[in-house]
């Protein structure tokens, strides 16, 4: 990708050092934002994110590698497929796919999520029908209906 295209993809937010991505903006290459991250929807990494502040992951987006942030969000029908990895909390929306957590805060997941392993040391919500294959925490894990 050329610093041109860059420009025109990413706009950052001085006053509080926030990126944002627009929408369908793909990247070839493992991405490494200092500060904090907000994508648009259906977004696309072929390597890592790391993100030094918190990131807001898009509907519809996709990491092929490993994410590691402050805390995250992580929007509708998104795929990650390394580990997402944070500090604090992370709060999964619907359908999301992905290998593994690891997060030293809370961690919510919603419905119709498929995860393989979630790491955390606080609590584990798990809202409606979800797809877990082990879960270890320090904290409780706390399943609700939908």
């Amino acid at each position: 990708m050329k610093a041109d295209d860059t420009a025109r993809l990413v706009r950052k937010h001085v006053r509080s050092n926030t990126y944002v991505i627009k929408d369908e903006a793909f990247f070839e290459k493992s991405v490494h934002v200092r500060g904090s991250l907000i994508t648009g929807t259906h977004v696309g990494f072929r390597g890592d994110l790391i993100v030094e502040g918190s990131l807001s992951l898009g509907n519809r987006s996709t990491v092929r590698g490993n994410v590691r942030a402050e805390s995250a969000f992580i929007g509708n029908d998104v795929e990650i497929g390394g580990i997402l990895t944070t500090t604090d909390g992370t709060t999964l929306l619907e359908r999301v796919r992905l290998k593994e957590i690891d997060s030293a805060g809370n961690v919510t997941i919603e419905p119709d999520a498929v995860i393989d392993r979630i790491v955390a040391e606080g609590n584990v919500e798990i809202n409606g029908k979800t797809s877990v294959g082990c879960i270890s925490t320090k904290g409780k894990v706390i399943v609700k209906k939908a």
